[in-house]
């Protein structure tokens, strides 16, 4: 049941990759690759993390009768991306990305991602019942293939 998000977290890691590896690019590359992260973010993630904080999170909330730590640290995590895309959608329009503001987002967005992967996803399975997992109701997810190598340092795009 958790394998859409899973795959979601995929193409997220593929993302923070590109992020990180393009605060070592030239400011153009840096703009480019933003600009494509926002896109990613704006039509996948936003979309991932409501599903995850309208579906799933409470359902593990209620299999456990509280909210879970981890899941509030993922919640604050999920602020503090938003957070940090807001700045970088304001240098993005200004047309300079500072090097560190697409090193921090990636370096959040994958810990972000492996906090779920590692600890949370795993608790849920384990937790909550098999039948609210089967009857979750996530967004079809068809993506178009992304042209290869168009990130930095030959990083080809989500598939």
């Amino acid at each position: 049941a958790l394998l859409p998000l899973t795959h979601d977290h995929h193409h997220a890691l593929v993302w923070a990759r590109r992020l990180r590896l393009a605060a070592d690019t030239d400011e153009g590359s840096r703009l480019e690759t933003a600009s494509g992260f926002l896109t990613f973010f704006d039509t996948e993630a936003i979309r991932h993390f409501r599903e995850e904080e309208e579906l799933l999170f409470p359902l593990l909330a209620e299999a456990e009768g509280t909210v879970p730590d981890e899941v509030a640290q993922l919640l604050v995590q999920h602020l503090e991306i938003h957070a940090l895309v807001h700045r970088l959608r304001r240098r993005v329009a200004a047309g300079s990305v500072p090097a560190a503001d697409v090193a921090t987002l990636g370096q959040h967005f994958e810990v972000h991602i492996r906090l779920e992967e590692h600890q949370v996803f795993p608790h849920i399975e384990e937790t909550v019942p098999d039948a609210d997992l089967s009857a979750l109701h996530l967004a079809h997810r068809d993506r178009p293939e992304a042209p290869a190598g168009n990130g930095p340092a030959g990083v080809s795009g989500p598939t």
